[in-house]
């Protein structure tokens, strides 16, 4: 039996169509996330030059660990709503999500 790649067995299961409109929907996901990011290191950044605190002091704030803040300032942490929550609490902000058409 000869082993097909994922890309053949989803095009054997999926019309050109229905794979168009799954990629659609990964990408809008991909900016919200993009965006949400970008608000919130914009956000700490803001919240740090405001307060004239650092990086290091960020962290022991946050009572987080620098790898993870990094990841937040670049834009490469996989946030929870939890997390978001506490981060706006410590920068004394109320986020608010505004949902537009594309």
């Amino acid at each position: 039996m000869k082993l097909k790649n994922f890309k053949d067995l989803v095009e054997e299961c999926l019309t050109k169509q229905e794979i168009a409109e799954i990629e659609q929907q990964a990408q809008l996901e991909l900016q919200a996330m993009q965006s949400l990011q970008s608000c919130l290191k914009k956000a700490m950044d803001d919240y740090m030059k405001k307060n004239k605190v650092g990086f290091n002091e960020l962290v022991r704030r946050l009572n987080s660990n620098p790898r993870q803040v990094a990841k937040i300032q670049q834009g490469k942490a996989n946030l929870t709503l939890a997390s978001i929550a506490h981060i706006a609490a410590l920068l004394g902000q109320e986020p608010t999500i505004v949902f537009k058409k594309k």
